[in-house]
């Protein structure tokens, strides 16, 4: 099937992937991606504009094999999957309430019993030269406001909350590439290691790049450690 997610797509993949996987359709998926000459270049053209070097020259790709569940691996969340509704609005906070407050309340989760929310993982040392800012600073005081909103923790406590469940972004900016997908590596490996329990991976994007439409897209999952391991 063809799925027009563009900055969201690898979200869109991995629970498309664990869907057919759970259906018992098929054992294993693979979800494959990578960017191109043409969307390099549009990053670049940013540093161009600000008399600036090129800052990234390279052509990132990710690849992810999802299996059936073996006792060990990580385990994806389909039962808590957030999606941006047509109808929940298009503002940054009715985004984020869809994508992460109705999937933790499903749960019977908190904003704190994720370990690590992996969002839009652009590094600010490409984006900021280029006039993009920090990235996942932002989207990490979002999720730290609304946590706020839910009264879960004290405005006071805000930065920290960034502290300990956010991260610096550290991927090449290469539209869905950055879409949470880099830190899904490491979450694997600190489930693995029994160092996580749980971890968000969302993402959100403008449907067509904002050519035919303003309206968003929006997903999420959650990661959890094998409850069998």
């Amino acid at each position: 099937c063809d799925v027009k997610a563009f900055c969201c797509g690898p979200v869109h993949a991995l629970v498309m992937a664990g869907a057919l996987v759970s259906s018992g359709l098929y054992r294993q998926v693979a979800v494959v991606g990578g960017c191109s000459l043409a969307k390099l270049g549009m990053k670049f053209q940013g540093h161009l504009q600000h008399d600036q070097p090129i800052l990234e020259d390279i052509l990132a790709s990710v690849a992810v094999l999802v299996g059936e569940d073996d006792g060990t691996s990580p385990v994806l969340r389909l039962d808590s999957v957030g999606r941006h509704t047509v109808g929940a609005g298009s503002s940054q906070q009715a985004i984020f309430e869809q994508l992460i407050s109705v999937p933790l309340e499903n749960l019977g989760l908190g904003f704190q019993d994720i370990d690590k929310y992996a969002t839009e993982l652009h590094n600010p040392e490409v984006t900021e030269p280029a006039g993009s800012g920090d990235v996942p600073k932002l989207n990490y005081r979002l999720i730290g406001a609304l946590a706020v909103r839910h009264q879960e923790i004290e405005r006071e406590a805000l930065t920290d909350f960034v502290e300990v469940h956010g991260m610096p972004g550290f991927s090449p900016t290469q539209g869905h590439i950055a879409s949470a997908v880099p830190f899904l590596g490491h979450a694997v490996e600190r489930m693995m290691d029994g160092r996580m329990n749980r971890a968000m991976f969302l993402a959100k994007g403008s449907l067509f790049l904002g050519r035919m439409t303003q309206m968003s897209d929006g997903l999420s999952f959650i990661l959890e450690a094998n409850p069998s391991k």
